[in-house]
Formats: structure tokens, C-alpha cells, sequence
């Protein structure tokens, strides 16, 4: 019977903390940049259109997503991946960028202000997506699927705690300073956390690759579309993951729901992002020992009903009109939080899991490039919304999401996801 050391791949307890404190620094800066509430809200200081505010998850997703597929054929036959980590994160500075804007009184002029914002949204995201595929790749082999259960679902606590404290800090500084001041501290703030994350990606010590030859070369041959054609597991996971992804209908428009339905008050905002945080911090405790004890398609299933539950509660506290639910309102941001900590320890945990060894980045890359089929959905839910109503708009979004979510009942258990005997 092999012994836990034995199973352990070289420098596994380094590449731990290092991966670590990178997941935890990112996790805490997007805290201050949370593309589900401040950056909705920064942008409606500047324009009252919905469409131009559902961009903001446009741009966000597309620009990561959509990369990728070419990225993964580019580093899918090289030796090492961490030069591209380190590459493609190197775009972090344009959170910085934006700051000094903001100081420089760009604000001034709304739709210079809104051109160089998605600008630097757009560089930021595709950055980070050449970044992810890569960093996907490594997390795969530095660290084995129980292990990695236990190093996401720790992270994302410890990010969450300190997110805590972030959000609440979000709100301070959106009551206290005067826009654009505001969200150019806030920008900042996003940009110092997000140093120490660079460190600890440079200081990981890359496993070597198994079996780099011939798996690596076959998808070019066949096409790397093939793998949706010939892999149920990956088809059916892809299905659910962009039924789930239908979300984004309804997401960038609870703040503004909020505020001109409930007349809720902007510094609201903060509260929302403190929601969504401690039910993050919460969801990845419970889900992370469920990853590591079950296996990451219970986690995919909870976190697919959570996501269904937000627009339901928007919709019925629309139509209640109840003073008690609209204070209750934080309660579509804590859904937010669950099916956050899901996707990580869900459903991209499942997919590193049956890509076949030396295919990580293929299915990585692939997988992220159909998502970004999605990315026009927030600008589709602004349409519905001016075309329709928020009932609509949320009811639909729950819709489809239902049924992703019962698809995720089909999913396949994976090798190895249950505990071995006498193994932690």
C-alpha cells in the first residue's frame, strides 16, 4: 500500500503556501474590485445606460475567456508554463493605470473616462487569461485532487475573512470620499494587495511535465474541438457550466435594482460586497470538506442551487414589495458568494480531474473559450431589462439556471474523489 509521501508531487508543501498566498492576495483584490457590484457601480456614475453597465461583465469575461483556447495551443507542447503565469500577470498594473486616471480628473469627461476604463478592463482580463491557463496546468500537478480541495477551500476562507474587512472598507471610503476620489483609492488598493500575489506566483517551483509528447500533439491533429465531441463527461460538464454561467443575465443589475426599486442608499454597495464575502468564507469551509470527501460534483450541484436561488429571491422581493425583504436584499449577494466559492472548487476541479494527463491546458483552454459564448450575456440582460422589466429579467435568469442545475445531477463520479483508506 503506497504512503501518503510517496503520492506527493516534488516541492508539494512549498508549491502549497506559494499558491496559497497568491490565491488568497488575488482573492482579497478582487474584493475591492468586485466585478459584480463595484465595478457595476463605478461605472453607473457615469452612465445611466444598462447596456454600457452590463459591459462591464462583457468585457470582464470575454477578455479572459476567449484567449485562451489559442493560448493553451501555444504552451500546450512547451516544457515549462510558469514563464507565462508570470507573463500574463503582468498586466496587474493596469489597475494602477486606472487609479492615476481617476486622480488626474478624467472623471471629468464621462466617456473618455469609460473608453480608457474598459481599456484597461479588457488588458487586465486577457492578461490574466493567458496567466490562467497556465496557472490551471501547474495547480493540476503541484497539487493532487483531495489536496487541492483543501488548499482552495482554505484559501478562499482565509481571502474571504480578509475580504471582510476589505468590503466593509469599500463602503467606508464610497460614504466618506467624493467620487472620483473614491473608486480611485479603492482601484489603487486592488493594485498594492495584488503585489505580493506576483511574489508568490515567481517563487512557485513548476513540477515536470508526464507524458509532454504525444497526448500533447494529438489534439492539434484532430482539432481540439474533437475533445467536446468525443468526451460525454466534458460535454455534459460544459452544458451545466454555461446554463450555470446564465447568471450573468441579472448579476450586474442588483445594485442598480436595489438602489431605484428599494431606494437602498449607494453606500449599500459596501454591505453587498461584505454579503457576498462572508457567505464566500462560509460556503468554501463547508464545500471545501465536501470537495475533499465526495468529490467536486456535489460541490458543482450546491453551488448550481445557490446560483438559481439569488434571481428567485430578486424576483420575489420585487413582486412582494415587502420593506422586510428589500432589507434583506444582501440575501442575492450571499447566493453570489456560494456559487463563487463553487466554481473553483466545483467546476474547475472536476475538468482538471478528466483531462487526461498532458491535456490539462487543452481542456483548460477549450472550456474557458466556449464560456466565452457568455459574454454577451450581461449586455443581453440589459436589453431585456430596458425592453421587459426586472421580474423579466430575474425570472428568465432563474430559468435557465433551474435547468442547468438538474443537469448537474448527471454528472459522473470521478477516480479516486472518495477517501483512501487511512489517508487524511
Amino acid at each position: 500500500m503506497s504512503t501518503k509521501p510517496a503520492a506527493l508531487p516534488p516541492h508539494y508543501r512549498w508549491n502549497f503556501v506559494a499558491i496559497l498566498v497568491d490565491y488568497v492576495c488575488f482573492g482579497v483584490a478582487l474584493t475591492f474590485f468586485n466585478p459584480n457590484s463595484v465595478l457595476p457601480a463605478f461605472v453607473g456614475q457615469l452612465t445611466t445606460s444598462a447596456p454600457v453597465v452590463g459591459l462591464v461583465s462583457t468585457i470582464f469575461r470575454g477578455s479572459w475567456l476567449l484567449p485562451q483556447l489559442a493560448v493553451a495551443h501555444a504552451i500546450n507542447d512547451k516544457p515549462r508554463r510558469k514563464p507565462y503565469i508570470l507573463a500574463g500577470a503582468s498586466g496587474r498594473i493596469m489597475f494602477w493605470v486606472i487609479a492615476l486616471a481617476l486622480w488626474a480628473g478624467l472623471a471629468r469627461y464621462p466617456t473618455l473616462a469609460l473608453v480608457v476604463f474598459f481599456a484597461c478592463l479588457a488588458l487586465w482580463a486577457g492578461s490574466d487569461g493567458i496567466a490562467s491557463v497556465a496557472w490551471f496546468d501547474i495547480l493540476s500537478r503541484a497539487i493532487p485532487l483531495r489536496q487541492r480541495g483543501r488548499l482552495i477551500g482554505l484559501g478562499q476562507v482565509i481571502s474571504g475573512l480578509a475580504g471582510i474587512g476589505a468590503g466593509a472598507l469599500v463602503g467606508l471610503i464610497l460614504e466618506r470620499r467624493p467620487f472620483p476620489a473614491d473608486y480611485a483609492l479603492i482601484f489603487a488598493l486592488a493594485g498594492a494587495v495584488l503585489v505580493p500575489s506576483y511574489g508568490a506566483l515567481a517563487s512557485i517551483r513548476e513540477p515536470p511535465l508526464a507524458n509532454s509528447g504525444s497526448q500533447a500533439d494529438s489534439p492539434a491533429r484532430g482539432g481540439w474541438l474533437n475533445i467536446l465531441a468525443s468526451d460525454p463527461a466534458f460535454r455534459r460538464l460544459m452544458i451545466c457550466r454555461m446554463l450555470v454561467g446564465m447568471i450573468e443575465l441579472a448579476v450586474p443589475f442588483y445594485v442598480g435594482h436595489a438602489e431605484a426599486v428599494f431606494r437602498l442608499p449607494t453606500s449599500i454597495v459596501g454591505g453587498f460586497v461584505v454579503a457576498q464575502t462572508v457567505a464566500g468564507v462560509g460556503a468554501s469551509l463547508v464545500l471545501g470538506l465536501v470537495s475533499e470527501r465526495w468529490g467536486p460534483r456535489y460541490v458543482v450541484r450546491i453551488g448550481s442551487a445557490a446560483a438559481a436561488a439569488g434571481p428567485l429571491f430578486a424576483l420575489l422581493a420585487h413582486l412582494a414589495g415587502s420593506r422586510w425583504l428589500a432589507q434583506a436584499y444582501p440575501f442575492v449577494y450571499v447566493a453570489l458568494g456560494v456559487i463563487n466559492s463553487a466554481w473553483m472548487l466545483g467546476f474547475f476541479n472536476y475538468l482538471l480531474e478528466i483531462a487526461p494527463p498532458g491535456m490539462c491546458p487543452a481542456y483548460v483552454g477549450l472550456s474557458n473559450t466556449l464560456m466565452g459564448a457568455l459574454t454577451l450575456v450581461p449586455m443581453a440582460g440589459g436589453w431585456l431589462l430596458e425592453a421587459t422589466s426586472y421580474p423579466v429579467l430575474f425570472g428568465a435568469t432563474a430559468a435557465l439556471i433551474g435547468i442547468g442545475s438538474l443537469l448537474t445531477l448527471g454528472l459522473k463520479p470521478l477516480p479516486g474523489a472518495a477517501p483512501a483508506g487511512g489517508q487524511p
